[in-house]
Protein backbone atom coordinates (compact mmCIF):
# COMPACT_ATOMS: atom_id res chain seq x y z
CA UNK A 1 0.00 0.00 0.00
CA UNK A 2 1.29 3.42 -0.90
CA UNK A 3 2.13 5.72 2.08
CA UNK A 4 -0.18 8.32 0.58
CA UNK A 5 -3.09 5.96 1.19
CA UNK A 6 -2.14 5.83 4.90
CA UNK A 7 -2.60 9.57 5.49
CA UNK A 8 -6.39 9.47 6.19
CA UNK A 9 -5.89 6.66 8.67
CA UNK A 10 -3.02 8.53 10.45
CA UNK A 11 -5.05 11.72 10.69
CA UNK A 12 -8.01 9.85 12.18
CA UNK A 13 -5.81 8.12 14.74
CA UNK A 14 -4.23 11.40 15.76
CA UNK A 15 -7.64 13.03 16.23
CA UNK A 16 -8.83 10.16 18.41
CA UNK A 17 -5.64 10.33 20.53
CA UNK A 18 -5.95 14.11 21.00
CA UNK A 19 -9.60 13.81 21.92
CA UNK A 20 -8.81 11.20 24.50
CA UNK A 21 -5.98 13.29 25.96
CA UNK A 22 -8.23 16.31 26.29
CA UNK A 23 -10.16 14.41 28.91
CA UNK A 24 -7.13 14.64 31.16
CA UNK A 25 -7.97 17.49 33.62
CA UNK A 26 -4.34 18.53 33.60
CA UNK A 27 -3.93 18.61 29.86
CA UNK A 28 -4.50 21.25 27.25
CA UNK A 29 -4.87 24.18 29.72
CA UNK A 30 -1.73 26.00 28.60
CA UNK A 31 -0.80 26.54 32.28
CA UNK A 32 2.39 25.12 33.74
CA UNK A 33 1.76 24.24 37.37
CA UNK A 34 4.48 24.57 39.97
CA UNK A 35 6.22 21.40 41.02
CA UNK A 36 9.11 20.09 43.04
CA UNK A 37 11.59 19.82 40.20
CA UNK A 38 11.08 16.06 39.62
CA UNK A 39 12.04 14.67 42.98
CA UNK A 40 12.51 10.90 43.18
CA UNK A 41 9.25 9.02 43.37
CA UNK A 42 7.22 12.01 42.16
CA UNK A 43 4.94 11.94 39.18
CA UNK A 44 5.46 15.72 38.65
CA UNK A 45 8.76 16.28 36.88
CA UNK A 46 8.01 19.85 35.79
CA UNK A 47 10.35 22.63 37.03
CA UNK A 48 9.18 25.05 39.70
CA UNK A 49 8.16 28.44 38.27
CA UNK A 50 8.81 31.71 40.15
CA UNK A 51 6.68 34.78 39.55
CA UNK A 52 8.45 37.82 38.09
CA UNK A 53 7.01 41.26 38.93
CA UNK A 54 6.76 43.44 35.84
CA UNK A 55 4.91 46.47 37.25
CA UNK A 56 5.62 49.08 39.91
CA UNK A 57 4.15 48.66 43.41
CA UNK A 58 0.37 48.67 43.00
CA UNK A 59 -0.46 50.85 45.99
CA UNK A 60 1.31 53.91 44.63
CA UNK A 61 -1.12 55.89 42.51
CA UNK A 62 -4.29 54.79 44.27
CA UNK A 63 -4.93 58.27 45.68
CA UNK A 64 -4.41 57.16 49.28
CA UNK A 65 -1.25 57.71 51.31
CA UNK A 66 -0.18 54.20 52.24
CA UNK A 67 2.65 53.08 54.55
CA UNK A 68 6.16 53.88 53.22
CA UNK A 69 4.78 56.46 50.76
CA UNK A 70 6.02 60.05 51.04
CA UNK A 71 3.37 61.43 48.69
CA UNK A 72 0.35 60.31 46.73
CA UNK A 73 -0.94 62.19 43.68
CA UNK A 74 -3.11 59.39 42.25
CA UNK A 75 -0.76 58.63 39.34
CA UNK A 76 2.63 57.08 38.54
CA UNK A 77 3.92 59.92 36.39
CA UNK A 78 7.58 60.91 36.78
CA UNK A 79 8.52 64.58 37.03
CA UNK A 80 5.33 65.96 38.59
CA UNK A 81 6.66 66.23 42.14
CA UNK A 82 5.65 62.73 43.26
CA UNK A 83 7.51 59.81 41.70
CA UNK A 84 6.27 56.50 40.27
CA UNK A 85 6.90 54.86 43.63
CA UNK A 86 5.39 57.77 45.56
CA UNK A 87 8.51 59.58 46.76
CA UNK A 88 8.79 63.37 46.86
CA UNK A 89 10.91 64.40 43.88
CA UNK A 90 13.60 67.07 44.16
CA UNK A 91 14.85 69.74 41.78
CA UNK A 92 18.23 70.73 43.15
CA UNK A 93 18.90 73.55 40.70
CA UNK A 94 15.74 75.24 41.99
CA UNK A 95 16.58 74.59 45.63
CA UNK A 96 13.31 72.83 46.42
CA UNK A 97 11.51 69.49 46.51
CA UNK A 98 7.97 68.45 45.74
CA UNK A 99 7.37 70.93 42.94
CA UNK A 100 5.44 69.97 39.85
CA UNK A 101 8.16 70.69 37.34
CA UNK A 102 11.76 71.84 37.11
CA UNK A 103 12.41 75.57 37.06
CA UNK A 104 14.29 77.43 34.34
CA UNK A 105 18.06 77.28 34.77
CA UNK A 106 21.04 79.06 33.24
CA UNK A 107 19.00 82.26 32.97
CA UNK A 108 20.37 85.65 33.99
CA UNK A 109 17.83 87.28 36.28
CA UNK A 110 16.41 84.17 37.94
CA UNK A 111 18.06 85.02 41.27
CA UNK A 112 20.34 81.98 41.25
CA UNK A 113 24.06 81.97 40.63
CA UNK A 114 24.55 79.83 37.53
CA UNK A 115 27.79 78.34 36.20
CA UNK A 116 29.14 81.37 34.30
CA UNK A 117 27.59 84.13 36.46
CA UNK A 118 29.29 86.36 39.00
CA UNK A 119 26.09 87.98 40.23
CA UNK A 120 22.33 87.70 39.79
CA UNK A 121 20.13 90.39 41.31
CA UNK A 122 16.86 88.96 40.05
CA UNK A 123 16.76 90.86 36.76
CA UNK A 124 18.75 91.28 33.55
CA UNK A 125 18.88 95.10 33.61
CA UNK A 126 22.29 96.76 33.28
CA UNK A 127 23.26 99.79 35.35
CA UNK A 128 21.94 98.49 38.67
CA UNK A 129 25.10 96.82 39.91
CA UNK A 130 24.90 93.48 38.10
CA UNK A 131 25.51 93.51 34.35
CA UNK A 132 22.76 92.59 31.91
CA UNK A 133 24.33 89.17 31.35
CA UNK A 134 25.07 88.56 35.04
CA UNK A 135 28.75 88.03 34.26
CA UNK A 136 30.23 91.02 36.10
CA UNK A 137 29.54 93.24 39.09
CA UNK A 138 29.59 96.78 37.75
CA UNK A 139 32.17 99.26 39.13
CA UNK A 140 31.14 101.00 42.32
CA UNK A 141 28.57 98.42 43.35
CA UNK A 142 28.35 95.46 45.71
CA UNK A 143 25.96 92.53 45.37
CA UNK A 144 26.11 90.73 48.71
CA UNK A 145 23.07 88.47 48.37
CA UNK A 146 22.02 86.51 45.31
CA UNK A 147 18.60 87.40 43.96
CA UNK A 148 18.48 90.74 45.74
CA UNK A 149 19.20 94.35 44.98
CA UNK A 150 22.81 95.40 44.54
CA UNK A 151 23.82 98.57 46.39
CA UNK A 152 26.28 101.34 45.48
CA UNK A 153 29.42 101.50 47.58
CA UNK A 154 29.10 104.61 49.74
CA UNK A 155 32.45 106.28 50.39
CA UNK A 156 34.30 105.38 47.20
CA UNK A 157 33.98 108.90 45.79
CA UNK A 158 31.81 107.75 42.89
CA UNK A 159 28.19 108.99 42.80
CA UNK A 160 25.89 106.32 41.46
CA UNK A 161 22.11 106.26 41.46
CA UNK A 162 20.43 106.05 43.92
CA UNK A 163 23.16 108.02 45.75
CA UNK A 164 22.80 111.79 45.82
CA UNK A 165 26.39 112.38 46.97
CA UNK A 166 29.64 110.61 47.79
CA UNK A 167 32.33 112.55 49.64
CA UNK A 168 34.76 109.67 49.90
CA UNK A 169 33.61 108.46 53.32
CA UNK A 170 30.60 106.87 54.98
CA UNK A 171 30.41 109.29 57.91
CA UNK A 172 27.25 111.17 58.81
CA UNK A 173 27.17 114.84 59.78
CA UNK A 174 29.56 116.19 57.15
CA UNK A 175 26.98 117.04 54.52
CA UNK A 176 26.78 113.55 53.05
CA UNK A 177 25.54 110.84 55.39
CA UNK A 178 26.53 107.19 55.78
CA UNK A 179 24.19 106.16 52.97
CA UNK A 180 25.50 108.85 50.63
CA UNK A 181 22.48 111.11 50.85
CA UNK A 182 22.80 114.87 51.04
CA UNK A 183 22.24 116.28 54.51
CA UNK A 184 19.94 117.40 55.92
CA UNK A 185 17.59 114.62 54.88
CA UNK A 186 14.37 113.22 56.23
CA UNK A 187 15.29 109.77 55.00
CA UNK A 188 16.40 107.46 57.78
CA UNK A 189 17.34 103.81 58.04
CA UNK A 190 14.27 102.11 59.43
CA UNK A 191 11.66 104.25 57.72
CA UNK A 192 10.77 101.41 55.34
CA UNK A 193 12.02 103.21 52.24
CA UNK A 194 15.18 102.33 50.30
CA UNK A 195 17.48 105.31 49.94
CA UNK A 196 21.06 105.90 48.91
CA UNK A 197 23.27 102.89 49.49
CA UNK A 198 20.86 101.04 51.77
CA UNK A 199 20.73 97.34 50.93
CA UNK A 200 17.36 96.83 52.57
CA UNK A 201 14.83 98.58 54.78
CA UNK A 202 11.71 96.80 56.00
CA UNK A 203 10.88 99.40 58.65
CA UNK A 204 12.08 99.87 62.18
CA UNK A 205 9.95 97.02 63.51
CA UNK A 206 11.16 94.53 60.90
CA UNK A 207 14.88 95.29 60.64
CA UNK A 208 15.59 92.60 63.21
CA UNK A 209 19.00 91.13 62.29
CA UNK A 210 17.54 87.64 61.83
CA UNK A 211 18.80 85.16 59.24
CA UNK A 212 17.98 86.27 55.71
CA UNK A 213 16.58 89.49 57.09
CA UNK A 214 17.63 93.12 57.30
CA UNK A 215 19.82 94.53 60.06
CA UNK A 216 19.17 97.70 62.02
CA UNK A 217 21.93 99.25 59.88
CA UNK A 218 19.91 98.54 56.71
CA UNK A 219 22.34 95.90 55.51
CA UNK A 220 21.49 92.31 54.70
CA UNK A 221 22.04 90.18 57.77
CA UNK A 222 23.31 86.61 57.91
CA UNK A 223 22.47 84.95 54.63
CA UNK A 224 23.56 82.28 52.19
CA UNK A 225 26.76 83.39 50.50
CA UNK A 226 28.29 85.39 53.33
CA UNK A 227 30.85 82.65 53.98
CA UNK A 228 29.52 81.77 57.43
CA UNK A 229 27.37 78.73 58.09
CA UNK A 230 24.29 79.95 59.88
CA UNK A 231 20.51 79.57 60.01
CA UNK A 232 19.25 76.56 58.02
CA UNK A 233 22.45 76.29 55.95
CA UNK A 234 24.28 72.98 55.52
CA UNK A 235 27.41 74.82 54.35
CA UNK A 236 28.58 78.23 53.15
CA UNK A 237 31.94 78.86 51.50
CA UNK A 238 31.00 82.30 50.18
CA UNK A 239 29.25 83.36 46.98
CA UNK A 240 32.16 82.57 44.68
CA UNK A 241 32.71 79.09 46.14
CA UNK A 242 29.08 77.99 46.51
CA UNK A 243 29.01 76.51 43.02
CA UNK A 244 28.87 72.74 43.57
CA UNK A 245 26.49 70.63 41.48
CA UNK A 246 24.93 67.17 41.71
CA UNK A 247 27.46 64.54 42.76
CA UNK A 248 30.11 66.98 44.04
CA UNK A 249 29.88 65.83 47.63
CA UNK A 250 32.79 67.96 48.82
CA UNK A 251 31.24 71.25 47.80
CA UNK A 252 28.34 73.56 48.61
CA UNK A 253 25.47 74.59 46.33
CA UNK A 254 24.30 78.13 45.60
CA UNK A 255 21.52 77.51 48.13
CA UNK A 256 24.02 76.63 50.88
CA UNK A 257 22.99 72.97 50.83
CA UNK A 258 25.12 69.88 50.40
CA UNK A 259 24.93 68.64 46.80
CA UNK A 260 22.59 65.74 46.13
CA UNK A 261 23.83 62.38 44.87
CA UNK A 262 22.37 58.95 44.13
CA UNK A 263 21.92 57.32 47.52
CA UNK A 264 21.10 60.42 49.57
CA UNK A 265 17.39 59.65 49.75
CA UNK A 266 16.29 62.53 47.47
CA UNK A 267 14.91 61.48 44.05
CA UNK A 268 16.52 64.03 41.71
CA UNK A 269 14.48 63.85 38.53
CA UNK A 270 16.47 66.48 36.64
CA UNK A 271 19.64 64.45 37.22
CA UNK A 272 18.18 61.24 35.85
CA UNK A 273 17.06 59.58 39.08
CA UNK A 274 13.76 57.70 39.07
CA UNK A 275 13.91 56.88 42.76
CA UNK A 276 16.24 57.12 45.75
CA UNK A 277 15.70 55.15 48.93
CA UNK A 278 19.08 56.04 50.39
CA UNK A 279 20.94 53.10 51.94
CA UNK A 280 18.09 50.78 50.92
CA UNK A 281 18.88 51.19 47.22
CA UNK A 282 19.65 47.79 45.70
CA UNK A 283 18.58 45.77 48.74
CA UNK A 284 16.25 42.77 48.49
CA UNK A 285 12.59 43.66 48.27
CA UNK A 286 13.18 47.31 47.38
CA UNK A 287 12.10 48.76 44.00
CA UNK A 288 15.14 51.04 43.58
CA UNK A 289 18.55 50.04 42.22
CA UNK A 290 21.95 51.33 43.31
CA UNK A 291 21.88 53.59 40.23
CA UNK A 292 18.58 55.14 41.38
CA UNK A 293 16.42 53.54 38.72
CA UNK A 294 13.10 51.79 39.38
CA UNK A 295 13.59 48.03 39.34
CA UNK A 296 10.27 46.45 38.41
CA UNK A 297 11.53 42.89 38.97
CA UNK A 298 13.05 43.41 42.41
CA UNK A 299 10.10 42.84 44.73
Amino acid sequence: MSWLRLLPILFAATAIACGARSLDPDAGTGIIQTGNGGAAGSTDARPEIHTIITTEPTLCGNGRLDPAEECEDANKVQGDGCSAICQIECYESCGRCGTGRSCATNVCGNGRLEARETCDDGNSDPGDGCSGDCVTIEPGWRCPVMGRRCAPICGDGRVLAPESCDDGNATAGDGCNEFCELEPTLGLCGDGSLQGSEECDFGIQNNDNVYDGCTTACRWGPSCGDGVRNGPEDCDFGVAQNRARYGNTGGCTAFCKLPHFCGDGHPDVENGEQCDLGPQNGTDGQPCTTSCQICVDCL
